[in-house]
């Protein structure tokens, strides 16, 4: 009967049924509904509906009880601590939620504040705010993230949905996911028109780049920020040509192409000389047999009047001719409705 009562209710509740009868069950009592969720990017798609994540993806939920009364319920501040979930993997399977051991909502005198982060893991690196003790259940507030990409996946941090009882939104946690990270892109041609010499692209990298950080959750206004960097500079690939393949090249033409690839860097400053555009090509004169390979590196802060910035997106357009330098133009957006990468694990 018990398992039966959780599903009649989230079905009411979300529209969906929750793997209840898989599931480890956590008191209070059966006549409490079980917390369910609803994510996606704070992002729109074209239409104007809200961007969702793929399904397959996985997110860890952090969320914070707030007791009170009957006559002046709970509210967050910063000395509770998130002793109600602490890093919960939530599943979305593209249709449903579900989470384990499922959780149950308190007396509506007694709230609870959320927030999450994505992907999943079971063991994010966090500590307390200017600190490096561990975070726990037992601290206070929110943690420091250290957080180290591989260059090539999204992350994504929620702010705080606050002092949610079960009647606030039907018993379902709205989560709103934004890029903690930015994104770049390459479009290539040469300079003139002219069919006396070929260009032809051989690598594009980002070089001397932070790969690891702290996101810290500012208090005032509220948000997430990056407060610091570490670790040593590493190069970062976006493209480069197959070498048992000589035709894999791009031969550039007087019309702007896309470099394949793409690449998720830490939002940084670019205010020093570390950090470098690293271009590889080849150029060949009709008539001349020769073909001469260069390779050109670029202080990222010439290119970019300022840092990269978290939620944007940065396409950077080479111009390249055989004896001048290159020149570069850039424009930037929010990254759209394509807004994931690689997040389902």
């Amino acid at each position: 009967m018990l398992e039966r009562s959780i599903i009649r209710i989230a079905a009411a509740v979300t529209g969906a049924l929750l793997l209840a009868g898989c599931t480890a069950r956590l008191d209070p009592a059966p006549s409490g509904a079980p917390i369910s969720f609803d994510a996606g990017s704070s992002l729109l798609r074209d239409d104007g509906t809200r961007a969702t994540l793929p399904g397959g993806t996985h997110f860890g939920v952090f969320a914070y009880q707030q007791n009170g009364s009957v006559n002046s319920p709970g509210t967050w501040n910063y000395s509770r601590k998130p002793g109600f979930m602490f890093n919960t993997d939530v599943l979305f399977n593209g249709a449903t939620y579900t989470y384990s051991p499922l959780r149950y909502w308190p007396a509506p005198e007694n709230t609870l504040t959320f927030w999450a982060y994505c992907p999943y893991t079971s063991s994010p690196d966090l500590v307390v705010t200017n600190n490096t003790t561990a975070f726990t259940k037992n601290s206070s507030g929110l943690p420091d993230i250290r957080y180290t990409t591989d260059g090539h996946t999204d992350f994504m941090l929620t702010g705080l949905v606050k002092n949610q009882t079960r009647t606030t939104n039907s018993g379902v946690v709205e989560l709103e996911f934004n890029h903690a990270m930015s994104k770049l892109n390459v479009t290539a041609k040469k300079k003139d028109p002219e069919n006396h010499y070929t260009v032809k692209l051989k690598a594009v990298s980002f070089n001397g780049i932070f790969m690891s950080g702290t996101a810290r959750w500012n208090r005032s206004p509220e948000g997430w920020t990056w407060a610091s960097w570490s670790g040593a500079r590493a190069n970062l690939p976006l493209w480069s040509e197959d070498p048992d393949d000589p035709a894999d090249d791009i031969e550039l033409t007087a019309t702007a192409a896309a470099v394949p690839g793409f690449v998720i860097p830490l939002p940084q400053l670019l205010d020093n000389q570390a950090a470098r555009l690293h271009v590889e090509f080849s150029v060949s004169y009709a008539g001349i047999l020769h073909e001469r390979n260069t390779t050109r590196e670029v202080f990222l802060s010439d290119i970019f009047t300022s840092g990269w910035e978290k939620g944007s997106h940065y396409t950077l357009e080479l111009e390249i001719s055989p004896d001048d330098p290159i020149e570069f133009t850039v424009s930037w957006d929010d990254w759209g409705a394509d807004h994931n990468y690689f997040i389902t694990s």
